[in-house]
């Protein structure tokens, strides 16, 4: 009869848990039938920036908003929600799936010339699908922006943007003059840290970096706990933090399935929008009385605006695409690149693949939203200044670090960098393995933050269904192999204290010796064997790859550059009635993850279109 009354109980929680992970509200298309010929504003694109935009302007009932969505409601996945099954994501349909090619990386992360590029495809866009660290990047990031002639986007001017989207609800303490309290969007850290986790502060501590409970505060530098978008437990995308509160509003209407094939241009001025129907090949103009606000990402922005005669005139002409403005539409691609090195634990000092699938996670998770499953893992990093920044004597970090203790399969180092077969073929003992399942280790990311190489995105072919070609030109310039090649020397450094290094000798050997025994770099071993700056380059290099956090292409800067696509109000050049408002329009990188930069964008872009139309009324 107990154990009857235990099953029962066990049952009947799990039913409670899954009841809660289905929370989110069930979005539902507006029917073709009931779609209007005009709207004042055509939002493309509900991503991290689409979603704002679209419930910013459609505060005012006054005010029809339409927004359309090439991917899904994501209605039915439960993994959307929850933390640590965001590795799962990008191999389901909420990816857009590009390759990106002559990527210039020298190591095995390439396939055929290739790698991958994760974009968020659906309500959330990349914002639900991402890691979720909430990192605003450098006050100085901003301040460039502004001496390059972007007037009002200087730091002073966003922070506002910054504190108005955010419900800070974190544990610790923070400079409420940095932070906001009633945005819609809620940021929080995970309480507990694994032992590594914390050891890994004590080992910066001892090497002379400072913990800083705020990066997101006064000061960037330092070592911190991450700040994340998650709420009670749960990712909160900018579709949760955004459009929940807006859907049921009668002058917005959305429209998931939709791809847009281009931008429709009359007399100099963009008048609206042709798109195909859900589920079908036919197509469909909507128009716009007011505005079309492009919000598709730094990758279909540019594809979408080259399909319309937007773009660079050489480009259009392979085409055979009508120019109709000539801009460096595609150009001025910006990526965050990264390393890592992954160690051997010596011990249970992080998680792995079975803490995530035991019962007792399960249950916790579906009863409190708490736990291992409460976190996507990425619980630490840290922003520093490399010997280069200092002689330049940047205000600015050059490099971040991230921190997962995940072990198992596959880990960061096969989700992140690619890497097939060849993590777990130097990760374990025997040569010849070919899986890590069960292996405690944890991988350390150095990110370089203000790469000097720029590619640009191309048109595969007029056909708005093929993906354009991605020409990141990864490590082009020689200054970001010089700074890669020292963030991995500083983590090596850091990986030698004390604190890290009782954790992680794994059965009496040095816990670098993953490298000494990898036979992947011909004639090179780290770990106290050959540590020289070539040994240095060509392992950082070997195991480089992307954080995909692409910006650029469609550049924010006034007429007079040459580089520049948008205005500082985001109006593209040469045309009436459209902005770009998206990653896309940042003329430089920020320090740090994009997300957070691109949601205060749609904000601050969200106020600047109520004021021209405010007044124009």
């Amino acid at each position: 009869m107990r154990t009857f009354a235990k099953l029962a109980a066990v049952i009947a929680l799990f039913a409670y848990g899954l009841v809660k992970l289905n929370t989110s509200p069930k979005y539902d298309n507006v029917a073709v039938k009931d779609l209007k010929d005009e709207y004042d504003f055509i939002v493309v694109g509900a991503g991290s920036a689409g979603c704002v935009v679209a419930a910013r302007l459609s505060e005012n009932p006054n005010i029809s908003v339409l927004l359309l969505e090439s991917g899904d409601s994501h209605n039915d996945n439960w993994k959307v929600g929850v933390p640590l099954a965001t590795h799962t994501l990008p191999a389901t349909n909420m990816n857009w799936r590009y390759m990106a090619t002559d990527n210039g990386m020298v190591g095995k992360t390439k396939y055929g010339g290739q790698t991958h590029w994760i974009a968020g495809k659906g309500l959330g866009g990349s914002s639900a699908i991402n890691w979720m660290m909430y990192v605003r990047g450098n006050a100085e990031d901003y301040n460039s922006w502004a001496r390059e002639g972007n007037d009002g986007w200087s730091y002073d001017d966003v922070l506002p943007y910054f504190k108005k989207a955010e419900t800070y609800t974190g544990s610790l303490d923070v400079d409420e003059e940095y932070h906001g309290n009633s945005g819609p969007l809620s940021v929080s850290i995970v309480e507990k840290l694994t032992p590594v986790q914390s050891a890994f502060l004590e080992a910066v501590q001892e090497k002379g970096y400072p913990v800083n409970n705020d990066y997101n505060g006064k000061t960037q530098f330092g070592f911190s706990r991450t700040q994340y978008t998650i709420k009670d437990g749960r990712r909160w995308s900018t579709a949760d933090a955004y459009l929940r509160p807006a859907w049921h509003r009668g002058n917005l209407d959305i429209m998931t399935g939709a791809h847009v094939n281009k931008v429709v241009v009359e007399g100099g001025r963009v008048v609206g929008v042709e798109f195909y129907l859900p589920f079908s090949m036919a197509k469909r103009t909507v128009r716009s009385r007011k505005e079309t606000i492009l919000s598709a990402g730094s990758v279909a922005s540019p594809k979408i605006l080259m399909q319309s005669g937007i773009g660079p005139k050489e480009e259009l002409a392979k085409h055979d695409i009508p120019l109709l403005v000539d801009l460096a539409v595609g150009r001025n691609l910006q990526d965050h690149t990264i390393s890592v090195v992954t160690a051997l634990l010596n011990g249970h000092h992080g998680y792995n693949k079975e803490d995530a699938e035991s019962l007792s996670s399960i249950l916790e998770y579906l009863s409190w939203q708490t736990g291992v499953l409460a976190s996507p893992g990425l619980d630490l990093t840290g922003f520093v200044r490399t010997k280069y920044a200092i002689a330049e004597n940047s205000k600015r970090p050059d490099v971040q670090y991230l921190i997962l203790c995940f072990g198992g399969d596959p880990g960061l180092s096969t989700t992140m960098c690619n890497i097939r077969n060849e993590v777990p073929y130097f990760l374990v003992r025997n040569s010849n393995a070919t899986k890590i399942e069960g292996i405690n280790s944890c991988d350390f990311v150095p990110v370089l933050l203000h790469p000097e190489s720029r590619g640009q995105i191309r048109l595969r072919s007029t056909n708005s269904f093929d993906s354009p070609i991605i020409e990141p030109n990864y490590f082009s310039a020689r200054k970001d192999i010089d700074v890669l090649r020292e963030s991995f020397s500083i983590l090596l450094e850091i990986l030698q204290a004390k604190p890290l290094k009782k954790l992680m000798n794994a059965e009496g050997r040095d816990p670098l010796a993953i490298f000494k025994q990898a036979k992947v770099i011909s004639g090179c071993a780290l770990g106290g064997i050959d540590e020289s700056d070539d040994c240095l380059e060509r392992v950082s290099q070997h195991f480089a790859s992307t954080v995909w956090h692409p910006i650029g292409t469609c550049k924010m800067g006034r007429r007079s550059d040459a580089g520049a696509v948008v205005s500082p109000e985001l109006k593209v050049h040469g045309l009436a009635g459209i902005r770009v408002v998206d990653a896309s329009i940042m003329p430089t990188l920020v320090s740090g993850n994009t997300n957070a930069p691109t949601i205060m964008i749609a904000e601050k872009a969200a106020d600047m279109i109520k004021k021209t139309w405010s007044t124009s009324d």
